[in-house]
């Protein structure tokens, strides 16, 4: 009599999905921003300025705008935003656009824009 074979692991019949080469990676940007504003602002207002800047562009320019958060300091209210590198423009008149977070009256500049990270870092 045989014994049975062993089971063979699924995991290992996929095929493996491949990452994708640099030339088709979209090229990103990084947007140093600071919030002047009234009073001290809380600790999500960094969430808040997102959740903002994706309602003024629409379901369609936020996915393609892909804002993500890289830092932000609470104390001097400055923050890092990454961005697409096509919609930079839209970010900075998104930021122009924007009067109010919650119930405080704000003015967000943009304090510089570069394509690395720690060249754009401002804290």
């Amino acid at each position: 009599m045989k014994s049975p074979k062993p089971a063979k692991n699924v995991l290992k019949s996929r095929p493996k999905i491949n990452p994708l080469k640099p030339s088709m990676r979209e090229d990103k940007r990084y947007v140093a921003f600071e919030i002047i504003s009234e009073r001290p602002l809380d600790r999500d207002a960094d969430s808040r300025l997102i959740a903002s800047i994706k309602s003024l562009l629409g379901v369609f320019q936020a996915s393609s705008a892909g804002v993500l958060k890289v830092s932000y300091d609470q104390a001097s209210q400055r923050g890092v935003f990454r961005v697409n590198r096509k919609a930079v423009d839209l970010i900075r008149s998104c930021f122009v656009m924007l009067r109010r977070l919650g119930d405080t009256k704000v003015l967000v500049r943009t304090l510089k824009v570069s394509g690395m990270v720690h060249k754009v870092n401002v804290h």
